[in-house]
């Protein structure tokens, strides 16, 4: 699978196609309708597509025709699937086509190459129930270039309205490429007029006397107004905070606390997260993902 550069996101996102990925599960209908409403918010069209490996007992069939058909009737069935979701209710007035690829998901990616935007639904799986199923949500965002918006089960949204931003946050540890991930949030919360929320979490439970807390935010804390200090018209919608504890339970909680409408997060590289520590190897920027009340856009640098 091929790595598709992209540019630095100007100052206002230009979103024309959006790429949702569904395995026909709830989940992916969350993501479907989450999708909805960014594709109306920015005038998009949506890509429904589906990956799907071919029944290996077809090639074990002793009749070659029989085994043609066997594959065909199982293409078939996929595209009667995915078109019948462009004619759901929720999608009425939006520019729908579909993809069915032949084989692994990841691979589906290079038939969306040209996506500007890719959503995902996951279950929402963690510890042991995760490491068993996998996660193919994590996996995608840990790969793909194109930056993906993850749809937790927790979000609801009907799909019938455009997307509203009122508050993001955007969570970052100041490593290589989590910067991308911080234009990308200046250019959404620029666009919709929401308040910005800037996050730092030390992974620190022990600081606990309010001296020692103050010492420890003071650096983390100038960074995150350092990023501010080109973005004039962003700083007085912009709140700088510097969390301590687990990184996606801080998230979350922020998140939470005030009533966040998308969580940003940057990534490095496959499979290393740097906006929620990267030495976490992107267990957090999943747990966030899986667990948060909102949407997870997660860009990863290439």
């Amino acid at each position: 699978m091929t790595a598709v550069p992209r540019v630095t996101p100007p100052a206002k996102l230009k979103i024309e196609k959006i790429a949702v990925l569904t395995d026909f599960s709830k989940n992916a209908d969350i993501a479907l309708r989450c999708a909805a409403t960014f594709a109306r918010g920015y005038k998009a069209g949506l890509v429904i597509a589906h990956a799907y490996t071919p029944p290996t007992y077809a090639f074990a069939a002793p009749e070659m025709a029989f085994s043609y058909q066997v594959l065909e009737d199982v293409r078939q069935s996929l595209e009667n699937r995915l078109l019948s979701q462009t004619e759901a209710p929720f999608l009425r007035g939006i520019n729908c086509t579909t993809v069915l690829h032949a084989g692994g998901t990841l691979d589906l990616l290079d038939d969306l190459a040209d996506a500007d935007l890719i959503v995902v639904g996951t279950a929402g799986e963690t510890g042991l129930e995760k490491a068993v199923l996998g996660s193919t949500a994590e996996a995608i965002f840990r790969a793909s270039s194109i930056p993906v918006l993850t749809v937790g089960p927790h979000c609801h949204c009907s799909g019938e309205r455009e997307i509203a931003v009122r508050r993001l946050l955007y969570a970052t540890d100041f490593s290589p490429g989590a910067e991308i991930g911080f234009r990308y949030a200046a250019s959404i919360v620029r666009e919709h007029g929401a308040a910005f929320v800037l996050l730092h979490v030390k992974d620190d439970q022990d600081v606990s006397f309010t001296f020692e807390r103050a010492m420890a935010t003071a650096e983390p804390l100038e960074k995150l107004e350092k990023l501010l200090a080109d973005h004039a018209d962003l700083k007085p919608r912009a709140d700088c905070i510097v969390g301590f504890g687990t990184p996606e339970a801080v998230i979350l909680e922020e998140a939470k606390t005030r009533k966040a409408d998308l969580i940003v997060i940057g990534a490095r590289g496959a499979g290393v997260f740097t906006s929620a520590l990267s030495h976490f190897a992107g267990g957090t920027a999943y747990k966030v993902a899986a667990s948060a009340t909102c949407p997870v856009l997660t860009i990863r640098k290439v």
